[in-house]
């Protein structure tokens, strides 16, 4: 008996023997990776956003595949280059210090680690921009790469970034070797250091040497310096790239942000922590919101509204009733363009543009090339939500011109004009300038909004559309005039936070009156927005993105505000994405006024659409014939369709958010049953044309940034299209009567 239990009490020893030295260990490498918590803090922050943010992941595949600037790929090698160099130094630093709450720092067992671990941060940041790219390519819906040119130029670029982490890692390994051969061909015979474990630990930062108390020093220095420039010109940025400067951002944040644990560390305080409780307590007593809605040019986004100047914005009746008098007079019945424009940022502003742009100029074919565009000058109205408002607010820009306008013109313009990099001026503020108001009290510096804003009134002024930075009521002629009917009346919708409820922007008076609500479930922005309110601002209200744009507070200064007199404002595709709900209450409005004065009206309606995975309501895809309605038919993805089953913790929560898209879906099939088609006669019946994408060969990203090959896939897939039956038709019911 005593030899069976003798074994038994080795094992039970060995076990615990065994579990205490895990323990140990665990404690151990938990201890050395505290004071580089900054840096893996934000490697984690980036791994979780890339894995779950489809817009995140988007960046990767457009720095490596849909970029074709050499000269930004190199930009961002040598920002993951400065990444990983500013992780590897400051976590090397942060070694050198003697803690005296983590003695476990001492331990000569985990030497290694202190070796190693600073030089694993380093490397892994152009690997880990590597494995970004291609968790995208896995996640994100895309077609093929059918070009030889550019699978290797995405070939090239990815293994680009594994050499130069293979590279960063040789250095930080070689360079005492290198350094100690230098030194014997000078001559000098000091003691050297071989291993990071051999270098002197010190008590205080000052103690780590002149070298490195200048780094910081020049660190800090450059990082205010980049804060107000940022602040002041953000369109200077355009170009560098969005993903090049997450990357410079992620450098200054890692390395000063040690600086700070390293001072917070060493003295017990954790400074850390405190900075983070101070900015929660600012962002709650709402003692810092730089997120005002700009009522007038002037107005920065850290300011309230000065008082209103009276309303001399014409009335949409009015506006109504002199488009259908200059244009119905004598026609029976008379046409009326109709577009709905769905959200999708960049994406979605640029196929907009391109589809209107190009109806426009097949239209004009074979009429006079300047002057007025004869589907422009039949366009009478426009629903956009988020990206959608920007490609109409784009194309009416191009159409509001002191010259006759050229129709061939406005696409390449429109083009010109969308491939600046509205991404990175608005990312750098939101790491450089956002970021550091946070932790202030009070409202001191413009948001990453009206970054976004002065990137897209720059880029306009380029192209000639000066009304970006105009007020929205000045595309429709001078304040207290009649409204011109040249350009088409947008309604641009964004959505209120406390009430969910529709926010519709137009240029004109309010709609709603106490003896009239033309919109159900809505507020009439005219209420609320100052006259002089600019069309920048007007668009970014439709399209603020979560988290990338920030909620709008929006202010009414006005003798009798309306109620709520404040709101907050966020993307118009939280209420619904397709526009189609405005559209179909704007056909109500123009139905209701032509009946007064006993005009008929037949409603040729654009719908645009961006989502390739989206599911048709349009059945009818005869190129041959395309009226009443028309639609291109996108391939069926192989394979069975399953939906996924969610937990029960996240289900209520993806309900929720899902609904968004059925009240698309829902409100695209009520406008196709709102209209009366003529199937024996189309041309005297109402039409409706979906202009949609389908999954193609190149990803086209939503966020606000595109490339050049991404316009010649938009242009690829309109040419599907039968665009010269469609202008030939449009030709023939558009012309004005003989």
């Amino acid at each position: 008996m005593p030899d069976v239990e003798r074994p038994r009490g080795t094992r039970r020893r060995v076990i615990r023997h065994h579990w205490r030295r895990m323990l140990g260990w665990t404690a151990l490498v938990l201890d050395h990776l505290k004071p580089v918590r900054v840096s893996l803090l934000v490697l984690a922050a980036v791994a979780i956003v890339t894995v779950t943010v489809d817009q995140a992941a988007e960046l990767f595949l457009i720095a490596l595949w849909t970029d074709p600037s050499r000269a930004r790929y190199l930009g961002l090698l040598a920002s993951s280059a400065l990444a990983g160099l500013a992780m590897w130094y400051a976590a090397r630093n942060a070694y050198r210090l003697r803690y005296p709450r983590w003695p476990a720092l001492q331990d000569e067992r985990a030497a290694f680690l202190r070796d190693w671990l600073p030089r694993l941060l380093g490397a892994s940041v152009p690997l880990l921009v590597c494995i970004g790219y291609v968790i995208a390519l896995t996640r994100l819906p895309h077609g093929p790469c059918v070009l030889t040119e550019q699978c290797m130029q995405r070939s090239w670029r990815a293994l680009g970034l594994l050499v130069e982490s293979a590279a960063m890692i040789a250095f930080f390994i070689m360079r005492r070797r290198v350094a100690y051969l230098l030194k014997r061909r000078r001559g000098r015979t000091r003691p050297h250091v071989w291993h990071p474990r051999e270098a002197r630990r010190v008590w205080r930062v000052s103690d780590l040497g002149r070298w490195t108390v200048a780094t910081y020093i020049v660190a800090v220095t450059l990082n205010v310096i980049a804060a107000v420039v940022i602040a002041f010109v953000p369109e200077l940025l355009d170009g560098i790239g969005p993903l090049a400067i997450l990357l410079i951002a992620e450098a200054f944040l890692c390395y000063t942000g040690g600086l700070l644990c390293m001072i917070g560390d060493r003295r017990g305080v954790p400074l850390l922590s405190i900075l983070l409780l101070v900015s929660a307590s600012f962002h709650w007593l709402h003692l810092n919101d730089n997120h005002h809605v700009r009522q007038y040019p002037a107005m920065s986004t850290h300011e309230r509204p000065g008082p209103q100047p009276p309303d001399t914005r014409p009335t949409f009746d009015a506006y109504v009733d002199a488009w259908l008098t200059d244009r119905c007079t004598g026609r029976r019945p008379c046409p009326v363009i109709l577009v709905s424009a769905e959200g999708g940022g960049i994406r979605s502003a640029a196929w907009t543009s391109e589809v209107l742009s190009r109806l426009t100029a097949i239209t004009q074919q074979g009429q006079p090339s300047r002057g007025e565009p004869l589907f422009a000058r039949y366009l009478l109205a426009a629903s956009g939500v988020s990206g959608g408002s920007m490609g109409l607010a784009v194309y009416t820009a191009s159409l509001a011109q002191p010259q006759p306008v050229e129709a061939a013109t406005l696409e390449p313009r429109a083009r010109n004009m969308l491939s600046h990099d509205f991404l990175a001026p608005m990312l750098a503020n939101a790491f450089f300038v956002d970021l550091t108001q946070r932790w202030l009290p009070g409202a001191w510096m413009n948001d990453r909004s009206r970054a976004l804003t002065r990137a897209w009134e720059s880029a306009a002024r380029l192209e000639g559309m000066p009304a970006f930075a105009q007020p929205f009521s000045a595309l429709y002629g001078p304040a207290g005039t009649p409204a011109l009917t040249s350009v088409p009346a947008l309604f641009l919708n964004s959505t209120t936070v406390t009430q969910g409820k529709r926010f519709i922007q137009h240029p004109f008076k309010p709609l709603a009156t106490p003896q009239r609500q033309p919109w159900t479930a809505g507020f009439d922005g005219s209420s609320w927005l100052d006259p002089r309110v600019p069309l920048s601002e007007v668009v970014l209200n439709s399209a603020r993105f979560t988290y990338v744009s920030p909620a709008g507070t929006l202010e009414a200064n006005l003798a009798n505000p309306p109620v709520p007199s404040r709101l907050q404002l966020v993307d118009g595709g939280y209420f619904e994405n397709s526009g189609t709900t405005t559209l179909l209450e704007l056909m109500q409005l123009v139905r209701d006024k032509a009946s007064q004065r006993g005009i008929p009206l037949r409603f040729i309606v654009i719908h645009i659409s961006n989502d390739p995975l989206m599911s048709d309501f349009i059945e009818q895809h005869d190129a041959s014939h395309p009226m009443p309605f028309y639609s291109v038919a996108c391939a069926q993805a192989p394979g069975r369709v399953s939906g996924p089953v969610s937990g029960e913790a996240i289900a209520p929560v993806e309900a929720l958010l899902d609904t968004r898209s059925a009240r698309g879906e829902y409100a695209r099939v009520q406008l196709l049953h709102a209209l009366s088609p003529d199937p024996a006669q189309p041309e005297n019946g109402d039409m409706l044309w979906h202009f949609r994408l389908c999954p193609g060969d190149y990803p086209i990203p939503m966020g606000w940034t595109i490339s050049t090959p991404v316009f010649s896939e938009l242009g690829r897939q309109l040419n599907r299209y039968p665009l010269d039956a469609m202008g030939a038709a449009l030709k023939t019911q558009l012309a004005p009567p003989r």
